[in-house]
């Protein structure tokens, strides 16, 4: 039975996130940059690209999936045929290119065969040859590579790492609406979290609470798991996991969140205190708060990430002691499991790039003192015509004292 065909006889009306038109238009960007970069043919691996450009949407994003995109027309889904459901239900795609799941040991020879039949033997196709940035995902793997390299041996393969992810970047009005949902769910979650702060709880019981919040909000798949961090394992932060561990008095706790809505995220960063804080634990509150304080204040179109972080990092001199990553913000928007990121616009003191309005990024201010405590707080924010504004609600901005 060819799945695909057996559905469309009798189909459920398609899920969309956004309008066929948007999708259209997207695509036509897409496009415009290939026609711009000399590319015949636009292979996407990277799966949240994939789902920004049709609305495909799955629960297992680390399955095998490559949009085909060709110069005009829509884009076509190389996957197996479980995968090809995801295309059907959520998004845009009239095309498949399908196999059987189990026959995916050489998914390449069946891609190259496909572009063959196809007449794009001689094709300039374009992959997604790297991670954008150090926590994205999708890069078309090596093996893959070298396979239809073997099968097209007239074709020329290009570097188009950027080329989505750049269309991506300014983001419109319905989907900074899903951004600002996405941010009302992470702030339930941290509230959650944050009331159910004891001593004698667990770490699991926090995250337990914010999970149950966001989930029962409307929030989707989270493209991380919530993060939480509590007493000296802050000192290690922020991407160790949670893991059965007791809340002590003086313990700091770091919380990380994002809702997902329609696959957009809106992360923020809170913390809490069991008992009352010590001064040092104040003191790195305090200055977290102020430099997100700050960025709000100094974002602002035309500035480069390099000018604001440079403004925001007078704040953090005041606490030497205290470990700081260096990034003030990076770009956010659709994400699929395993990250929120986006792609690698940056608010730090090596991007030179100008910001723009529609650009979107999350102000990560966690800092600790290694393997001793640790302090964490954010907002999601959308780069405006005169500033910016969050995206997330902004409110309880303050060390909870539990």
């Amino acid at each position: 039975m060819d799945l695909v065909k057996e559905i469309m006889k009798n189909p459920l009306p398609r899920e969309l996130a956004f309008t066929k038109a948007e999708y259209d238009e997207r695509i036509a960007k897409a496009q415009a940059r290939m026609k711009a970069e000399g590319i015949d043919l636009l292979l996407i691996s990277n799966t949240s690209n994939l789902g920004y450009l049709t609305g495909y949407d799955t629960t297992m994003p680390s399955g095998y999936t490559v949009g085909i995109l060709q110069a005009t027309g829509g884009v076509a889904l190389h996957s197996s045929e479980l995968e090809a459901t995801c295309g059907l239900l959520a998004g845009v795609i009239e095309e498949f290119e399908s196999f059987r799941w189990y026959d995916a040991q050489d998914t390449a020879g069946h891609l190259g065969g496909v572009l063959r039949d196809r007449g794009l033997s001689r094709a300039r196709i374009g992959l997604e040859m790297g991670y954008a940035e150090t926590f994205a995902s999708g890069a078309f793997d090596t093996k893959s590579y070298l396979r239809l390299k073997q099968m097209l041996p007239e074709a020329e393969f290009v570097d188009a790492t950027l080329l989505v992810l750049e269309v991506r970047s300014i983001k419109t009005a319905k989907e900074l609406d899903y951004m600002r949902e996405a941010g009302r769910i992470s702030a339930l979650g941290l509230e959650a979290a944050r009331d159910a702060a004891a001593e004698g709880r667990m770490d699991n019981d926090l995250v337990a609470a914010a999970h149950h919040a966001m989930i029962s909000a409307g929030s989707e798949l989270m493209s991380i798991d919530p993060m939480c961090m509590t007493g000296r394992r802050c000192g290690y932060m922020p991407h160790i996991p949670y893991r059965r561990t007791r809340l002590n008095k003086g313990d700091t706790i770091y919380l990380e969140f994002t809702g997902t809505f329609n696959r957009y995220n809106a992360p923020c960063m809170r913390s809490a205190v069991i008992g009352e804080p010590s001064d040092a634990v104040k003191r790195l509150s305090d200055a977290a708060i102020e430099t997100v304080e700050t960025l709000l204040a100094n974002i602002r179109p035309g500035r480069t990430g390099a000018e604001v972080a440079a403004i925001a990092q007078k704040v953090l001199d005041r606490v030497p002691e205290a470990f700081f990553h260096g990034g003030f913000g990076y770009s956010i928007g659709m994400g699929f499991q395993p990250s929120w990121c986006e792609a690698p616009l940056y608010i730090s003191e090596a991007e030179q790039r100008e910001l723009k309005p529609g650009m979107t990024f999350h102000l990560p201010i966690c800092t600790w003192v290694p393997a001793q405590y640790g302090i964490g707080f954010s907002e999601s924010v959308v780069v405006t015509e005169n500033g910016c504004e969050t995206l997330t609600p902004g409110s309880n901005r303050h060390l909870a004292v539990r």
